[in-house]
């Protein structure tokens, strides 16, 4: 039979679900929840998960803002110094485009770039 779950076989998504450790005395619940750690730093925050979205859009921001602050930084720390500056501007520019159009087309719904 084509239908693992027919076939007696347990299904690839359990199998996925089932390797997942929850975390102290965690059990399910009906709330959102984000969680980062790095370390000894961590932070965890939960909310009714009829505003999922309202979080996921807050994670995606501060991701954007922290990207437009460190990829132009993090350039200007790793390009040699006999690169000319209007080479340094550029590469600048093409990096906070790109962060820009991911902002577009994750707070807008639209494509910003028509791929068809």
């Amino acid at each position: 039979m084509d239908n693992p779950a027919h076939d007696g076989e347990v299904p690839i998504e359990a199998t996925v679900f089932a390797e997942l450790e929850s975390i102290g005395d965690e059990r399910p619940t009906h709330e959102a929840r984000l969680r980062i750690e790095k370390g000894e730093f961590a932070v965890d925050v939960s909310m009714p998960s009829s505003h999922a979205s309202q979080l996921l859009e807050a994670a995606v921001t501060v991701l954007l803002v922290v990207g437009a602050l460190a990829a132009p930084a993090m350039t200007l720390k790793a390009v040699p110094e006999d690169l000319p500056h209007w080479a340094t501007v550029g590469l600048i520019t093409v990096q906070l485009v790109i962060l820009i159009l991911l902002g577009v087309n994750t707070f807008m719904n639209k494509p910003v770039l028509n791929t068809a």
